[in-house]
């Protein structure tokens, strides 16, 4: 099998689209579209907005971070981001930037794209789960639908959650109750901000290719993955891989795999803080393993800079790109499966 990403993507090709990818871009090269930036936001209702993830994170007079300071912004601030400004750069970085209603400018890796999407609640829930995501920029999560005090958790934008009931409080609010699949602890979020994913939304794209006709290749330095069909590419992301900090090694190990195991959400947890939750994170999207140590595919929503090593050894993703390789790759997941094992799934090259 060749090592090539692709045949017909030049250099000037990958420092052109990693900026772009880099804030979220994808490439679909059997639809036509260049890149799905920024679409479904700019589409939505609310408009583009932006969660901020880390305290004291500036925003500056020009899309440069050695321009002046003209304000600071703390975890969790939501902003409304006006226009995209892509800079250009000789270098494959990260160079798109947002401007914001004071006319400042922030970094997109500071920022996740988000919608304040609300919902109608669904009243009939499967005894055996339905799967939602999160369609705030984030939303609290309670351990009893009554206290109404103080959160236990922080549920975040693109975050998938397996419902399992409909609550109503004193105050006529509506609360769906998720369970967590790591320790099965409860939690009741307000339902209006969850949305139940249909199950045409989870069917296999691509399903009539072959397995042996189905690859998808990792560039550990582009940071890239490419999906092929008969050897011709399909789709692009950009990708953070695992990193080596200090004398820690986590980075992706290279090799050739075979995606085995799929959940579309699972709880999981990091030695060290990620945030509001601390080491955990709850309900990591479209999760797709190919070793046997843990190493995946997922969707991402605790940073959005992509194009750079900063994982634990995972593959993070956009949570659009997440999506698509669960869709995409075998073995097949049925819609309300929680959890799906084969051994035999798409084959995976790291290099």
């Amino acid at each position: 099998m060749a090592t090539r990403l692709t045949k017909d993507f030049s250099r000037r090709d990958f420092i052109k689209f990693s900026a772009l990818a880099s804030a979220g871009a994808l490439i679909d090269f059997r639809s036509g579209n260049e890149t799905t930036l920024f679409k479904r936001f700019e589409q939505s209702e609310t408009g583009l907005l932006g969660r901020v993830f880390k305290d004291g994170t500036a925003s500056y007079s020009d899309p440069s971070v050695v321009a002046q300071q003209i304000a600071l912004h703390n975890h969790n601030d939501v902003l409304t981001l006006r226009d995209t400004i892509i800079k250009k750069s000789d270098q494959a970085v990260n160079e798109v930037w947002y401007r914001l209603d004071d006319d400042s400018f922030i970094h997109s890796h500071d920022v996740q794209l988000v919608e304040n999407q609300l919902n109608a609640p669904q009243s009939k829930i499967s005894s055996s789960g339905l799967l939602a995501e999160v369609t705030v920029p984030f939303t609290d999560a309670w351990n009893s639908s009554t206290n109404g005090k103080k959160s236990n958790q922080i549920f975040f934008y693109g975050s998938t959650h397996w419902v399992y009931g409909l609550g109503e409080d004193k105050e006529k609010n509506f609360y769906y109750l998720v369970k967590e699949d790591r320790w099965n602890y409860t939690y009741y979020v307000n339902s209006t901000h969850m949305r139940i994913i249909q199950d045409e939304e989870l069917l296999p794209i691509s399903e009539l290719v072959p397995l042996d006709d189905k690859c998808i290749r990792i560039s550990l330095q582009q940071q890239v993955m490419i999906a092929y069909e008969k050897n011709e590419p399909v789709f692009m992301s950009a990708l953070a891989s695992g990193q080596l900090t200090g004398s820690t090694n986590l980075t992706t190990p290279p090799g050739n795999f075979a995606i085995n195991y799929k959940r579309p959400s699972r709880h999981m947890a990091h030695s060290d803080r990620m945030g509001t939750n601390g080491t955990e994170l709850y309900g990591v999207p479209w999760v797709s393993y190919f070793t046997d140590t843990g190493i995946a595919f997922h969707g991402t929503y605790w940073h959005n800079n992509f194009t750079r090593p900063r994982s634990h050894g995972c593959i993070n993703l956009p949570i659009s790109a997440a999506h698509w390789v669960y869709r995409w790759t075998q073995p097949i997941v049925p819609p309300r499966e929680q959890k799906y094992v084969s051994r035999y799934g798409t084959q995976v090259e790291v290099i």
